[in-house]
């Protein structure tokens, strides 16, 4: 790309020279280029830079920087790309590097303070990240060359943006180049992206050479924006978690047409964190129960949900073994929390009352062609989000039905059964104001 001297971009690019000559001077570059790089710094790799891409992405969002914000969503997601090739690992419950991991939350934690004081400090996040789609083609060939048929149809992120990898740079560097920054915000944006370097640097050093005591399961390994929350240290653990999530977004599966990949990353992290709640006295795991059954409910997956995961995820880890004799059931806590959440909900509305709304809204809807055997228990959803409501979440209802009755998604059918089964459950609720 020809680059005016004055230019942003060329200002940029002499200032990262010498950091970028020292990023492919580290032992983890070295060692890919050279074949022996180990399979864990490449997949802690892909879930560092997942968790900074999942925050840059969210970010920019809520930014004033529309121009960047639609350039960058009119090409491939950097973040389902990573989303994609670490699907590939899931099974293989790699452990994380603690210390890249931290340098990972530190870069997305500036970000979003960027966002809030310096919005204009994300150019700079964005120029560097971009630039890894040139760099990260350079390397694709010693990605396969080292993993072979382990990535194999892995490599979306090295693979940038394919054949447009070189256009689409152009393409960033004109907008870049066509914003208008004094300077004093050039000096700015050049000590940002040396910072960015700074952290990534380290990051990369923390990955390999690999040093097994200072690796171990974090959340980000199931979610890249599950946050730093606990998951059990056993993988067997972990893995029960996997297969209880797996199940309830089966029974459910409104979860993966509303939220697809993202809401199974959460499904994953969320089921691993409830079996860490088991540790606590019953007071403190019933009090989280209901915290995430809130937050949960007020944006779109009612309580029922959580309440019929509670009680899988007592079933897979006591099915495989994993309740300690001695010990008794120490996972039995989860069976009180979901029986706490159906004593609030058979509270509102009597179990044969909720059955006949439930079954009677899919006999209605049994003929629409749009969603027929697509949207199982939908009815269940529906007058549970009533009686969440009536327990105090206020938005239980709304959100889910922001989605239930999209025009463009369902069916005049299916949108008068569900505003029809919403209101029929609130005139049933008992003790209704």
């Amino acid at each position: 790309m020809q680059t005016d001297p004055c230019s942003l971009m060329a200002l940029l690019k002499d200032a990262i020279h010498d950091r970028h000559a020292r990023m492919e001077a580290l032992p983890y570059v070295k060692a890919l280029v050279g074949g022996d790089l180990a399979l864990q710094s490449y997949v802690g790799q892909l879930r560092c830079m997942a968790v900074i891409h999942a925050t840059l992405e969210h970010e920019l969002r809520q930014s004033w920087l529309t121009e960047m914000t639609s350039l960058l969503q009119s090409r491939p997601s950097r973040l389902a790309q990573l989303r994609e090739d670490l699907s590939g690992f899931d099974r293989l419950f790699i452990p994380d590097s603690l210390e890249a991991v931290d340098q990972a939350w530190i870069i997305a934690e500036q970000i979003r303070k960027f966002r809030l004081e310096q919005p204009e400090n994300l150019l700079a996040i964005c120029y560097v990240l971009e630039g890894t789609t040139l760099g990260n083609t350079v390397h694709l060939p010693d990605v396969i060359h080292t993993f072979g048929d382990q990535v194999a149809g892995n490599t979306r992120y090295y693979s940038g943006y394919g054949k447009t990898t070189g256009s689409c740079w152009q393409e960033f560097g004109t907008l870049m180049n066509s914003i208008p920054m004094d300077e004093e915000g050039r000096e700015r944006l050049v000590k940002v992206s040396h910072w960015l370097f700074d952290h990534l640097e380290a990051l990369f050093t923390a990955l390999y050479p690999v040093h097994p005591e200072k690796w171990g399961f974090t959340a980000s390994m199931l979610n890249p924006e599950a946050g730093k929350h606990s998951i059990p240290k056993d993988p067997r653990e972990i893995e029960a978690a996997g297969r209880a999530a797996r199940r309830c977004r089966e029974e459910y599966p409104y979860f993966d047409e509303r939220y697809q990949e993202r809401g199974k990353n959460f499904a994953n992290s969320d089921a691993a964190w409830l079996v860490t709640l088991t540790a606590l006295p019953p007071s403190q795991l019933l009090g989280q129960v209901e915290w995430l059954g809130r937050v949960l409910g007020n944006r779109g997956m009612p309580r029922i949900t959580l309440e019929r995961q509670l009680i899988l995820l007592h079933m897979e880890l006591t099915g495989a073994g994993l309740a300690q004799q001695e010990q008794g059931d120490q996972y039995a806590g989860l069976l009180e929390a979901a029986g706490a959440l159906r004593v609030g909900r058979l509270r509102r509305i009597s179990e044969e009352r909720f059955n006949e709304l439930a079954q009677a809204f899919h006999a209605a809807v049994s003929q629409d062609k749009d969603t027929q055997g697509r949207l199982s228990r939908t009815g269940e959803l529906l007058v549970s989000a009533v009686c969440d409501e009536a327990e105090g979440i206020t938005h239980a209802v709304p959100s889910l039905l922001a989605w239930m009755t999209n025009q463009e998604c369902f069916s005049q059918l299916w949108i008068s059964e569900v505003l029809r089964t919403v209101e029929m459950a609130r005139t049933t609720l008992i003790g209704r104001a």
